[in-house]
């Protein structure tokens, strides 16, 4: 049997942080910008993140019995390069990050966090055998690429 970097449940436990962490951004976020618009945008990403959040902790106890051991290799290295790249910056970061950051660059950084957020959930998204876990992560990937677009709509 082999030895695995991440537990299921630890990959969980970073969907869940990441989450988290991005609630708390686009809400530092939202109180950041005088423009309305930007305001209810960046409140609106919070409480989508929020609602991810929530899911993740729903789905947490079948999503650690259904993992599927094959991907787990190529899975586990992926998330160690994750960890040890901080693709992820912590909440402390974003925000220190971001304090001198033009709207554009803001907009920018928050759709890097966004698209790697995608690749990790796709990546979860290999780990799962159970239909159900399969459609919420799928909802919440399109959900994240959403995102995407939306903030680069902002830019515009």
């Amino acid at each position: 049997m082999k030895d695995y970097l991440y537990s299921a449940d630890e990959l969980l436990e970073m969907a869940l942080k990441i989450e988290e962490d991005g609630e708390r951004f686009y809400t530092y976020l939202s109180e950041k910008f005088e423009d309305p618009r930007k305001k209810e945008f960046f409140s609106y990403l919070a409480s989508q993140e929020k609602e991810h959040a929530k899911t993740f902790k729903e789905l947490s106890n079948g999503l650690v019995e259904e993992t599927d051991p094959i991907f787990w290799e190529e899975t586990s290295k992926y998330v160690k390069s994750t960890v040890e790249n901080k693709v992820f910056p912590s909440l402390q970061d974003m925000i220190k990050k971001s304090e001198n950051m033009t709207v554009n660059d803001l907009l920018d950084f928050a759709i890097s966090i966004e698209k790697e957020t995608v690749i990790f959930y796709e990546e979860l998204y290999d780990l799962v055998r159970e239909k159900k876990s399969k459609e919420i992560l799928t909802k919440i990937i399109r959900e994240e690429v959403s995102h995407v677009r939306k903030l680069s709509l902002l830019k515009g």
